[in-house]
């Protein structure tokens, strides 16, 4: 088995856990993987097996691994969406962060997860990814989403409007902060902070959402994941920021920004006790009442 090791970077924090996917590797005859921003410190603080592979942070094709192992919080895990991408290969994300929505392995049970994926005991979770036109103009190479696309104000001065077309029909004039487009997976994330709905992986929609909208009126929209969304940004200033996720770039005003699902999905290594209700209960501590006591 070819494990694949992401982090933004090494920290001793992870020694712990590198020692224990490093002996699992060799126990199992496998070959273990790096991305080359960790390769002075890794090579340093550990023996590594003999055929351990540096690779490029260009991306993860081939495929290249038949694990990604993501260390860190949510934000790491989001990263490695643009070094998998289409090449199927499934991740699994160890919680070093706060929440832990998507990085819900605790570290203290990598190596029964890394067990039971060995084994087979596991099921892989599909996740809807966003694309947008013409991406290379705006980030100058292919980005893509897993929680959402935003295009919001770049100062704190004054609000903007950003006009919305779903399937190419005008749907509304947002005067706002900004505008969520948000994936089931990112409805726990940004969209939900501006008052979105919570939906299941599984649900073949997107959200869209309003941030701090002036009309009260304005309320999340949940539409189909098949349609194609145009927002286009208006108002005082000249520049707006477009993110995908934590890429970040300005956009013009009345720039169109096409967004769609993308044709491919990200793979989500899920284990039986770590349902998405069970997550969604235990983050969000539904049912700290004492009345349930």
């Amino acid at each position: 088995m070819r494990i694949c090791v992401f982090s933004r970077g090494y920290d001793p924090v992870f020694k712990s856990e590198i020692e224990t996917i490093i002996d699992f590797v060799q126990k199992t005859k496998g070959q273990l993987l790096f991305y080359e921003h960790m390769k002075a410190e890794v090579e340093k603080a550990f023996s590594l097996p003999a055929g351990t592979v540096f690779l490029s942070r260009h991306g993860c094709s081939d495929p290249c691994a038949d694990l990604m192992l993501s260390l860190g919080g949510d934000g790491t895990l989001l990263e490695t969406v643009n070094l998998i991408k289409d090449s199927d290969v499934p991740v699994m994300g160890v919680n070093f962060g706060r929440l832990g929505f998507l990085s819900n392995i605790p570290k203290e049970s990598l190596r029964a997860a890394l067990d039971d994926f060995s084994n087979g005991n596991y099921s892989l979770s599909g996740r809807t990814v966003l694309e947008i036109d013409d991406c290379k103009s705006f980030f100058g190479q292919d980005v893509y989403a897993l929680n959402d696309v935003s295009l919001h104000k770049s100062d704190i001065s004054t609000m903007i409007s950003v006009t919305a077309l779903i399937n190419g029909e005008f749907m509304n004039n947002y005067w706002s902060d900004g505008l969520i487009l948000a994936t089931p997976t990112g409805s726990t994330a940004y969209s939900l902070s501006c008052g979105g709905p919570i939906m299941v992986p599984e649900a073949g929609n997107f959200i869209l959402t309003p941030i701090a909208p002036h009309n009260l009126s304005f309320r999340p929209l949940v539409i189909p994941d098949h349609a194609e969304i145009t927002l286009i940004p208006e108002g005082r200033t000249d520049n707006f920021v477009l993110s995908l996720d934590s890429n970040q770039a300005f956009i013009q005003r009345g720039q169109k920004v096409v967004i769609r699902k993308a044709p491919f999905t990200i793979k989500f290594v899920r284990f039986p006790e770590d349902s998405f209700f069970s997550i969604i209960r235990e983050k969000l501590m539904w049912g700290k009442d004492n009345r349930n006591q």
